[in-house]
């Protein structure tokens, strides 16, 4: 009995082991995809809006022993996007499946189609589920306007048995990766309304008005060939921060308006300053944020102080330049054209009376009993040679009547007063004193013999036994060099 009851034991162990130590052999069904070039991602590289259709391929190979059907499908997880968001155009990026490169089953893709976030059947085996492999072709078709940047994706192929077994599906993720470009062809144009690259302004050409100057200014015209697919900005910089002549003197640029028209694109865009402000890299324009085209036009307009700057040929350089955020993606535009500012000489005098120009005193009815009474002129002096100047005052002949009665000269005075100028007078007549016959110097510009203007009055009396009669001289005036 006791062997007989260790020989049953011994057997119940070795039926235990059986169970705890089952056959370890398994089903084979899987899925690879490797890019014909090498990889397990698609990389396109960089694609110019000028280049052919950049094309890459996929090898797929399906493993199976599992001894039923099996379909893989494609889906695009992730479309393909810059770090910014801006999602590459859906007709750019498209695939097709290679006719004849599998060896059992059917493909589905014959002709090119958008790749798609949908799950796209592109593959069915036979119903065997035979092992077999096929090629899918991706391509890039690049376009005239296409956003640049560095975009990037995702998409999935799946592979599942015919009978839809969730926990057998196979599922492999593939890279997908682009650089768009602007290629080698120009961002902007930048022209000027002359057709070179010298904007010229010659005082000589001015017409003056009652409202200002007229002449035609120069003008310089961008247009830019966006979309560049990111913000840009237009800068203008006077290089050497002068216009300087050949004498060494530097023009006042605050003289020179700029003025900015067109970029109904933008997202800000300078209205209206002065050249002065481009002594730094000024801004004038800045892009919509997908870097839009557009064109705008940038005038430079001297204004009434521009005839008054010192004689000479004033030159300078002007830089225009176009910069983006991606730098890599859209070159930046600049272009340097030549600015000449022509002033020439300005010696001139201007006198007005009661509004009209030339000089016409009208004292009226002046008696003993009324007391003095005044007239005056506004003398205008243009300069600018650099020179100090003289106003000399001519008189004709005494204040006389009809009969040649003589107004004393106490009676009949003048005096120059309400100066405007940018610098201090050398001398002018401050108090009133009469005015004599001939030539007399009433005014003396200070060294730099700058432009201004000034008052000049004078005052007519009549003492008790004054003669009654209408009396009258003439006065001119001249501006000589001192």
């Amino acid at each position: 009995m006791y062997k007989s009851a260790s020989i049953f034991v011994l057997a119940a162990l070795s039926f235990l082991a059986l169970t705890v130590f089952p056959d370890t052999s398994c089903a084979v069904f899987d899925l690879s995809a490797t890019q014909l070039e090498g990889g397990f991602d698609l990389r396109f590289g960089r694609v110019e809006p000028t280049d052919f259709k950049a094309v890459r391929q996929l090898t797929v190979r399906v493993n199976s022993d599992i001894g039923k059907a099996y379909r893989v499908f494609q889906q695009l997880i992730q479309p393909l996007s810059k770090d910014d968001g801006q999602l590459i155009d859906p007709g750019q990026f498209q695939m097709y499946a290679l006719a004849g490169s599998n060896a059992r089953g059917s493909l589905i893709y014959g002709q090119e189609e958008p790749v798609s976030e949908d799950r796209r059947l592109v593959y069915t085996s036979d119903s065997a589920g035979t092992e077999d492999s096929f090629q899918l072709v991706y391509t890039i078709a690049p376009k005239k306007d296409q956003l640049p940047g560095s975009y990037r994706g995702r998409m999935a192929l799946i592979l599942v048995p015919v009978d839809n077994a969730a926990e057998s599906q196979v599922v492999v993720n593939v890279q997908v990766y682009a650089e768009l470009t602007t290629g080698s062809s120009a961002v902007a144009e930048m022209t000027t309304s002359s057709g070179s690259d010298r904007l010229s302004v010659q005082s000589k050409d001015f017409k003056i008005t009652k409202t200002g100057l007229e002449g035609a200014w120069p003008q310089i015209r961008i247009k830019i060939f966006g979309p560049l697919g990111a913000p840009y900005r237009i800068y203008q910089t006077l290089e050497g921060a002068d216009m300087t002549s050949s004498e060494g003197y530097n023009f006042d640029l605050e003289a020179v308006k700029v003025v900015l028209s067109g970029g109904s694109k933008g997202a800000s865009v300078f209205s209206a300053g002065n050249l002065k402000e481009a002594r730094q890299k000024q801004l004038l324009y800045a892009s919509s944020p997908r870097g839009d085209s557009d064109e705008i036009v940038i005038t430079y307009q001297p204004d009434a102080d521009f005839r008054l700057a010192r004689a000479g040929l004033y030159r300078g350089r002007l830089s225009i330049s176009l910069e983006t955020d991606e730098v890599s993606q859209a070159p930046p535009a600049r272009k340097t054209f030549d600015l000449e500012f022509d002033v020439a000489p300005l010696f001139d005098i201007r006198v007005y009376s009661q509004e009209t120009e030339g000089v016409s005193l009208r004292f009226g009815e002046v008696s003993y009993k009324s007391g003095p009474v005044s007239s005056q002129t506004q003398i205008f002096i243009e300069s600018n040679l650099g020179k100090p100047y003289k106003v000399v005052q001519r008189v004709s002949s005494p204040m006389v009547n009809e009969t040649g009665e003589k107004v004393p000269d106490k009676d009949f005075t003048m005096k120059v007063s309400e100066i405007h100028a940018q610098e201090t007078p050398d001398f002018y007549i401050r108090d009133f004193q009469a005015v004599k016959e001939g030539e007399h110097i009433i005014f003396s510009s200070g060294p730099g013999g700058l432009s201004g203007d000034m008052k000049v009055e004078y005052r007519l009396a009549m003492g008790p036994d004054s003669p009654a009669g209408n009396y009258n001289t003439r006065i001119g005036y001249s501006l000589v060099l001192d």
